[in-house]
């Protein structure tokens, strides 16, 4: 396989990302692959090509740790790289040579795997130097939008760690991640392999004594790192055989010697510079442990380092030390400066042979970073992302709709074009123009997206035909069992941004029509609260509602209820009347007052006893006859309403009925 490895940086650049790019370069040129590596230089216009690695003209940032910034665009390399033939583009970087990388594959058709190697969120204070809350808060969203776009345009991610993968995924990342610890070749950190006299001469070079002893620091010498940490610890050790090492370069180097000095232990901690890549196993090899405070890794290589250099590591808690850095076995854990000089006397107190148990469990902890493991992992997702783009579509028709484009794609496996509505934010962002390549997992993505605009225009269009609550419309989308709950949302959140929808007007604009009907003041609310307003919200809204208007209704509604209630008492027609209006939301104290203002002329109560009567007498005396029949009427007349004694009196009145019932 021809592989392009991407980034801005690489050899002679100490880090993290060059420790990756160059053990997987060893790993993979080891088993017969041809690797080419594009990275840049200082140089305002020159490209170098030396060997497999070609360099574009950078321009150096001296205040971020000499990093060199390309620009994307480098017309004459592109010929260049398309000379190498690739099959896979692995990026490393974002920026310069990262977004190179990604006009490159483009251009030439090549699929992109990308290493997710930065927390970008854990280096905003380089923008944001005066510590300013709302720069903070703008740039952290920044990153997140920035790393989502970056990820989604590649078609695999490797995060180094699950707490780099998490964190993608947090920032809405869609494309596949696989979890991809970075390889190390162990070899070269095994003191047991390492030129003991070199190491020697560096211990006499940076003037150590046979009884002192070194914790170390190798890395970036930058804010993120909190270097100042173990550097305050060490006024906390008051053995002077015990010293700090601080090998490497960057932005906070002199202000980190500048502390030294104010704090008086500039005779403690030892500051090496930045040094080349090949000696870095020697001065793991001069130190007895390793110190970072860090908790801005996605990986944290140094640790790996560390442990592979049989150093036992003193560290903050982070998730990316699971399972590397065990308390008492293969380091310590901290989180003050004290707490930090008290574990180190503590382990350096220790017996010989407990510390070298703890030398030996360090070595053991990192055999899972074997070079060979993370070459097998590397390359199985190389095939992958191989075998996805070449399942890939061809755009072969596009048009316009309305406020959306239309493209028809097709790829060797479909006998028919397949038809996709795409947004013009899309139609932008992928630069779509004919004979564009579209891979399976971008057609898959178009094709869900479609679902999404079909969705919210029929969502529209039934706005257009009358209003809905949020609620209404959740429920109409839920009915059409097409999309997730969360793509649900997205669709009644971007409908209500753009005033679509709008639960409070909708409110205001039923109690505007409802104030004129004859529905109560409670049956406004609970309609309302049944189509999703909250009842504080429409409560509210009624807060100034009139009483007396209130009271003309219940006086209406009774008007038209009172042709409802027959065959009772007066006081019982009241009494029912009372009640429906109690039901159809009025209080109870307007619903009796609207009840005693009703006018029963057709009838008086004797009139409506005596239908009441009849129809019991007529009801009931075909299965009962005498006393039986007679208590029956009684009490059928005594529930419409009707006192006991008017009830009685009316019977003795009716003689021949009595003769009935006295049989």
């Amino acid at each position: 396989m021809r592989i392009g490895l991407f980034s801005d940086t690489y050899t002679p650049d100490i880090n993290g990302v060059v420790s990756s790019i160059v053990t997987l370069q060893k790993e993979l040129e080891k088993r017969g692959h041809e690797v080419f590596v594009i990275t840049n230089h200082k140089a305002l216009l020159s490209t170098q090509r030396e060997g497999n690695v070609l360099r574009l003209p950078g321009l150096e940032l001296k205040w971020l740790y000499g990093y060199k910034l390309t620009t994307p665009y480098h017309f004459s390399a592109k010929d260049e790289i398309r000379k190498m033939n690739l099959d896979v583009i692995h990026v490393h970087t974002e920026f310069g040579v990262g977004m190179f990388a990604r006009i490159v594959a483009k251009y030439l058709n090549i699929p992109v795997v990308s290493t997710y190697h930065t927390m970008y969120e854990d280096y905003t204070h380089y923008i944001n130097r005066f510590a300013i809350d709302e720069v903070d808060v703008l740039s952290k969203k920044f990153v997140t939008a920035f790393s989502r776009m970056i990820s989604d345009n590649v078609h695999a991610v490797i995060a180094p760690s699950e707490k780099t993968k998490e964190t993608l995924l947090n920032y809405g990342v869609k494309t596949p991640i696989y979890v991809i610890p970075t390889g190390l070749e162990l070899d070269r950190f095994d003191i047991n392999q390492i030129d003991k006299k070199r190491v020697l001469a560096l211990r006499e070079e940076y003037g150590l004594a046979k009884e002192d002893h070194v914790i170390a620091f190798i890395g970036r010498i930058a804010k993120e790192k909190s270097i100042e940490i173990p550097i305050e610890g060490f006024r906390y050790i008051s053995d002077p055989h015990v010293k700090l090492m601080i090998v490497g370069g960057g932005p906070q180097l002199e202000e980190l010697k500048k502390l030294t000095k104010r704090y008086d232990i500039s005779d403690k901690v030892i500051f090496t510079g930045p040094k080349p890549q090949n000696e870095i196993p020697y001065y793991y090899a001069i130190a007895d442990a390793f110190v970072s405070a860090s908790l801005t890794e996605t990986q944290g290589m140094t640790y790996i380092e560390a442990l592979a250099s049989h150093l036992p590591v003193f560290a903050r808690p982070d998730d990316v030390l699971t399972d590397l850095v065990i308390e008492d076995v293969s380091g310590y854990l901290f989180e003050t400066a004290q707490e930090f000089a008290q574990k180190v006397e503590a382990f350096l107190a220790l017996p010989l042979e407990r510390r070298v148990k703890l030398c030996t469990n360090a070595r053991e902890k990192v055999k899972p970073y074997d070079g060979n493991m993370f070459y097998t992992k590397v390359l199985s997702v190389y095939y992958q992302a191989i075998e996805d783009f070449e399942d890939s579509y061809e755009i072969i028709k596009i048009k316009a709709a309305d406020d959306f484009m239309r493209i028809y794609v097709i790829n060797d496996k479909e006998d028919e074009p397949i038809k996709i509505t795409i947004s013009l934010d899309d139609y932008f962002t992928l630069k779509i123009q004919k004979h564009t390549l579209l891979d399976r997992k971008t057609v898959n993505e178009l094709q869900h997206k479609e679902r999404l605009l079909q969705a919210h225009k029929q969502c529209i269009r039934k706005l257009s035909m009358r209003d809905y609550t949020t609620k209404e419309l959740r429920q109409y989308l839920k009915n059409q069992r097409v999309l997730e709950e969360a793509e649900i949302e997205q669709i009644l959140t971007d409908l209500t941004h753009k005033g679509y929808l709008n639960d409070y007007q909708y409110m205001m604009n039923k109690i505007e029509k409802m104030q004129y009907s004859l529905k109560s003041k409670g049956k406004i609310i609970q309609s309302l609260v049944d189509k999703g307003v909250s009842h504080e919200e429409v409560a509210r809204a009624l807060d100034n509602y009139d009483d007396s208007q209130e009271s003309a209704k219940a006086v209406k509604l009774a008007e038209k209820l009172k042709s409802t209630v027959k065959d009772k008492s007066l006081s019982m027609k009241r009494k029912v009347i009372a009640q429906k209006l109690v039901r159809q939301g009025f209080e109870s104290n307007v619903a009796y007052h609207a009840s005693e203002a009703v006018e029963f002329e057709d009838e008086d109560d004797k009139n409506a006893l005596q239908k009441t009567m009849m129809k019991a007498i007529r009801t009931n005396q075909r299965k009962y006859q005498g006393t039986q029949l007679r208590n029956r009427v009684i009490h059928a007349c005594i529930k419409k309403g009707f006192k006991s004694s008017d009830v009685l009196s009316l019977i003795d009145e009716m003689e021949w009925q009595n003769e009935k019932m006295d049989e």
